[in-house]
């Protein structure tokens, strides 16, 4: 914790204070639980560019509001007819706003329908409410726009310097004998951000934009620059050619985050391919990471001619393919929807339940048993179970705390200071076993704060809570159970998709026309950076240290692919006038790994073609085909299993 933490938490607070109390002052005091989950989904979505597509998704999320209130007056109406509004609403809810590979967003929605049904309006108060729930989405929108609507353009660059340096500096680590492993995480962090950001700026959930294309262009050869700087060998490389990418890396990391022009990167490696030109005994390892240089330098002359409007382009030449089109539960592959469909059926029975017993025995605290089914209600069967039991603990601790300081402090106005300490501190812990305890004193408070009593609502909310557990508990163990083998068995097909996908992008035509936009090949290599980031998590919350070597060939293969894709979209396979690309490449796209099986043959005579290649072009493409060719004959020997 430093100062420049304790000061922007501390304005953080105040932004959200003055918010809610604006939002109450405008709305009435009893909608200003939507204020309190619209500032929270406001802040949540910030790590989300909605900015692409603004008027569009400022009327998904005006329907989605109006959805929430018209549904939670309607199942207020009557007890029975909110059997199938709240399954319904949570259902649509929790399946909409819930992704295999990004984060959740269900939480502060969710929360705003649970609101919604404990601050019920009759028909007098349903304009008001629907006006605030209006507001709501608009909020969120314009906070996007404020903060998100040039994240690409300002961040992107950010990133590929960040990466530069990290490279630069593995690159003196492996100089000096090292390994440079942690330099070679901060290079796949900085990387799975930045196409985070690119995957959020799409249009149709399909374009990229000119800049986004390029800057994916210029992660990639950074990428397999890395991949290769892992599997290189001091004994048996030029020591030059690590002085030259070093060279050339400091000034790319210089000229992107610049608007000089690139003058003094072009000429450096000018004289980096003066070394080699002329000699045929080039080590291929050598020849492919001076092709990544050449690509990287490509892309980055692209972003700088890139004005911020010419950036922000999308080129829709093409009809959005089937497969990246939204699929229904019917047709989808069963990793595409299970966690989604399992999690969406848990918690909208589990609600439904909750708030019919909560009308049927008339409970006034109710609303605290509904929190609690949602709180525990988690997607992964066993991460459910450790968050039962550490609601459990925060609310009876949070219950004494209160109870202890509500009797020492009587006072209103010292009771208030109390609740707006609790709400600060909440800004630092991040721990849910022990926020939750502050959640739990700030709930018990506020309602002390009208009634004047401590005890009977302590106690009562403690039964509520734990009859919410053992709720949600026999829930998520008996209706459609996900595990976190599922999770990982699923991710794992899903990447074997991807990559068989990736493989029959493949084009073999000319590369100014059928390459170019190829938007399918470049979604796929985020996709493949998204999955593998949710595996990581996945295996970390794994209770024995994890598997990962399939993970990694997989990453191998997948950047291997991508770099192939990117020679022909630069050259196209006419102006390299070998057949023996282009039936290396058909035989390689009839690859399925769903098989389990690949073939090692055909390896020795990719290698036989290599050698007799005629010229540099056709010894990198080759040498391109007989590493994926490898890479895939190699899962032949991979474990499968995560421990």
């Amino acid at each position: 914790m430093n100062k420049k933490m304790i000061i922007s938490n501390t304005l953080l607070f105040i932004g959200i204070l003055a918010f809610i109390l604006l939002f109450s002052a405008v709305f009435s005091q009893e909608n200003m639980l939507i204020g309190i989950s619209t500032i929270t989904a406001m802040l949540m979505l910030l790590e989300r560019d909605l900015t692409a597509e603004p008027l569009m998704n400022t009327g998904k999320l005006l329907t989605f509001n109006l959805f929430m209130g018209i549904a939670a007056y309607l199942a207020n109406l009557n007890m029975w007819l909110g059997i199938p509004v709240n399954f319904i609403a949570m259902f649509v809810i929790s399946y909409m706003l819930i992704f295999n590979l990004k984060n959740p967003l269900y939480l502060p929605f969710s929360l705003q329908y649970l609101f919604l049904l404990a601050m019920p309006v009759g028909l007098s108060g349903l304009p008001l409410r629907l006006g605030a729930l209006a507001f709501g989405a608009i909020a969120i929108m314009g906070l996007q726009l404020i903060f998100n609507r040039n994240r690409v353009a300002k961040g992107g660059k950010n990133l590929i310097k960040a990466i530069c340096e990290a490279l630069t500096e593995k690159v003196e680590l492996i100089q000096k004998g090292e390994s440079g492993a942690e330099e070679s995480a901060r290079v796949k962090s900085s990387i799975s951000s930045l196409r985070s950001m690119i995957y959020d700026k799409r249009e149709e959930d399909y374009y990229l934009t000119d800049e986004g294309m390029t800057l994916l262009n210029i992660s990639a050869a950074l990428e397999k620059i890395n991949l290769f700087l892992n599997q290189i060998q001091l004994d048996k490389t030029d020591e030059r050619l690590l002085n030259d990418l070093q060279t050339t890396l400091k000034l790319a990391a210089k000229g992107v985050a610049s608007d000089e022009p690139l003058d003094e990167l072009k000429r450096s490696f000018s004289n980096l391919l003066g070394k080699y030109e002329g000699n045929d005994n080039i080590p291929l390892f050598s020849l492919r990471i001076l092709a990544n240089v050449d690509s990287l330098l490509d892309s980055l002359y692209e972003l700088k001619k890139l004005d911020r409007k010419q950036g922000k382009i999308t080129r829709k030449l093409h009809e959005v393919p089937l497969k990246f089109k939204k699929l229904t539960y019917g047709n989808a592959p069963k990793h595409t929807t299970s966690i989604k469909f399992s999690y969406a059926i848990r918690v909208a029975i589990g609600i439904t339940i909750g708030a019919f017993l909560t009308d049927y025995f008339k409970l006034e605290e109710g609303r605290w048993m509904l929190f609690t089914i949602l709180s525990v209600s988690i997607p992964i069967y066993e991460q459910s179970r450790q968050k039962m039991r550490d609601r459990l603990f925060a609310t009876i601790v949070g219950a004494l705390v209160a109870v202890f300081l509500f009797t020492i402090f009587d006072s209103n106005p010292a009771r208030s200071a109390l609740l707006l300490l609790g709400g600060y501190l909440m800004s630092y812990i991040k721990v849910y076993r022990y926020s939750t305890i502050l959640v739990t004193f700030s709930a018990i408070g506020s309602v002390v704060l009208i009634t004047g009593e401590t005890h009977f609502l302590t106690t009562e909310r403690v039964l509520l809570v734990a009859s919410g557990l053992v709720l949600a508990l026999m829930i998520n163990r008996f209706i459609l159970p996900y595990k976190q083998t599922d999770a990982i068995s699923n991710l794992q097909k899903m990447y074997k998709d991807t990559i068989n996908t990736m493989l029959q992008e493949l084009r073999l035509g000319n590369g100014d026309v059928d390459n170019k936009d190829n938007h399918s090949m470049k979604n796929l290599l985020i996709i493949t950076t998204m999955i593998e980031d949710r595996l990581k998590v996945d295996l970390e919350k794994g209770s024995e240290p994890a598997n990962t070597e399939w993970m990694n060939q997989l990453r191998l293969i997948t950047c291997s692919i991508f770099e192939l894709s990117l020679w022909l979209e630069k050259r196209g396979l006419e102006s390299m006038r070998n057949p023996d690309i282009e039936r290396s490449i058909r035989e390689m796209k009839k690859v399925n790994l769903q098989n389990g099986v690949v073939s090692s043959h055909g390896i020795e005579t990719v290698v036989n073609q290599i050698e007799a290649a005629s010229t540099l072009e056709n010894r990198i493409a080759l040498s391109m085909i007989f590493e994926i060719t490898a890479e895939l004959a190699a899962l032949n020997k991979i474990n499968w299993k995560v421990s």
